[in-house]
């Protein structure tokens, strides 16, 4: 009986060795950053803190030259009501008479009830004008001395505002003012009304 030929040894081998994969090549060692690389990420810290205070100071400067605008407009407005009150303040010096009124005599003239009018119409207005300015400006010392000056001005003229020549004479100013007005009247129970004495033909009272 024939033996069958058996495989040499080292022919094994050989064969288990190939089949057996080569080892995977070892990872190169890390390789630390050069000692200026920090300097690099310093720069760039720098550069953003640098844009951050850029952007504050030019946030800052908005905000300052919007201050400086809102006061310069408020200083405008205020010189312009001031040159308003300066005309009535005027107005007083021409028509003294018409700032502390006697009624008798203004319901007998039938003009100078007419230029009265006009001069109360013009204080009110000088005096709506400067309060809103002042106001607006949230000027608290300004208010209060505007008001007392007008308080003190009003008060000789209750009779004329508890019964003006137009009842819609209060609602021509500002929402404020009606109310210092309606104020400076008050119930008007025991103030008695104007009538003129005289009217010129075709001036019917308006109040009728």
């Amino acid at each position: 009986m024939t033996t069958p030929e058996t495989t040499p040894k080292t022919s094994r081998d050989a064969a288990a060795t190939l089949a057996v994969p080569p080892p995977a090549p070892a990872a190169p060692a890390a390789v630390s950053a050069p000692w200026y690389s920090r300097f690099g990420n310093l720069a760039q810290i720098a550069s953003a803190v640098i844009a951050l205070v850029g952007f504050a100071v030019v946030i800052f400067q908005l905000n300052d030259n919007r201050k400086k605008s809102e006061a310069e407009a408020y200083r405008a407005e205020l010189a312009d009501a001031r040159r308003n009150y300066a005309t009535y303040s005027d107005a007083i010096l021409r028509y003294p008479h018409l700032s502390d009124p006697d009624y008798a005599a203004l319901m007998r003239n039938h003009n100078e009830y007419l230029r009265y009018q006009a001069f109360v119409s013009h204080m009110i207005y000088a005096y709506d004008d400067i309060l809103n300015v002042v106001r607006g400006g949230g000027d608290n010392e300004g208010i209060k001395e505007w008001l007392t000056a007008f308080q003190v001005d009003i008060r000789l003229h209750r009779r004329y505002l508890c019964h003006p020549a137009d009842k819609r004479f209060t609602e021509t100013y500002r929402p404020f003012m009606q109310k210092l007005l309606k104020d400076a009247a008050g119930d008007c129970k025991d103030v008695p009304e104007l009538v003129e004495a005289t009217k010129p033909q075709g001036s019917p009272a308006v109040n009728d």
